[in-house]
């Protein structure tokens, strides 16, 4: 009995934390350049099950298996691409990636993003364009993070006059010219977003996002005055989370149905007259 209700509890548990992901994902529906998080469900290992009777032809013969119950592992971010919104700002840059071809090492579809730079001198990655210049000069993220270069050192500008080519080459009105440093990956699954709109890289250091500009691919194209919108789907993530509730309740009343059992076979069936 009481591994039914770890089992009902784990249900509960892995339905709360699939929540958190859908009212991320709703609460940045605006955000440019964000990718929605879908949670993945793993279960916990099953328990092999054996006949102990031995009168039987086959003693300790196996009748099955056992779940003891689910749990969410983890967020995968879907990667594919937002719409364009134009903006008509200088300073709003999208990347398009639609056309970039399968990896031929990793077997998945390559993704590009631009470089940033955090306060503690980290690099991390983003797809959200929607950046400015300081009162310094620096490129930087609506978060403040500078936007590096090809040097992976902060662009530095003398306005918010320029021009961007497709291949992310800055031009300011004085002649100076500066690359944006755009990374590209093969296996994107090894990048997880996080809640300030950037990307950190977990796989192999080595393995990380390399510049675009070392590689041989060519498809890909950075749009001036124009923003990437997230992908999240509000219809769906609503639906989805409508049906994640539904599946915490039922995995309550299961739990109450067990406790209702207990209280049952303690003070009724187990009472001495």
């Amino acid at each position: 009995m009481f591994k039914g209700m770890y089992t009902a509890t784990s249900g509960m548990m892995a339905s709360e934390r699939k929540q958190q992901f859908l009212t991320n994902n709703l609460s940045n529906a605006e955000t440019p350049g964000f990718k929605q998080g879908e949670a993945a469900f793993r279960s916990f290992p099953e328990y092999l099950l054996k006949e102990r009777n031995t009168n039987t032809p086959t003693p300790n013969s196996s009748i099955g298996t056992l779940q003891t119950g689910v749990y969410t592992q983890e967020g995968i971010p879907n990667f594919s691409s937002g719409s364009l919104k134009e903006t008509s700002k200088p300073t709003d840059l999208a990347l398009i990636d639609e056309n970039l071809p399968i990896d031929a090492e990793t077997g998945k579809k390559g993704l590009v993003l631009f470089g940033v730079r955090l306060d503690d001198n980290a690099i991390r990655y983003t797809r959200n364009g929607n950046f400015s210049v300081n009162e310094n000069g620096f490129l930087t993220t609506s978060e403040g993070y500078q936007v590096v270069g090809n040097n992976l050192q902060p662009i530095q500008l003398t306005g918010d006059s320029f021009t961007v080519t497709e291949d992310g080459t800055i031009r300011e009105d004085n002649g100076n010219e500066q690359q944006l440093w755009i990374g590209y990956t093969g296996d994107p699954t090894n990048l997880t977003q996080q809640g300030n709109g950037v990307f950190v890289w977990e796989g192999d250091e080595a393995d990380g996002p390399l510049n675009i500009q070392t590689t041989n691919i060519t498809e890909y194209a950075v749009k001036q005055g124009y923003l990437e919108g997230s992908n999240v789907d509000m219809t769906t993530t609503m639906t989805d989370m409508l049906n994640t509730y539904r599946l915490y309740e039922a995995n309550q009343k299961v739990l109450q149905t067990y406790d209702q059992s207990i209280d049952k076979a303690v003070n009724d069936i187990g009472r001495v007259y």
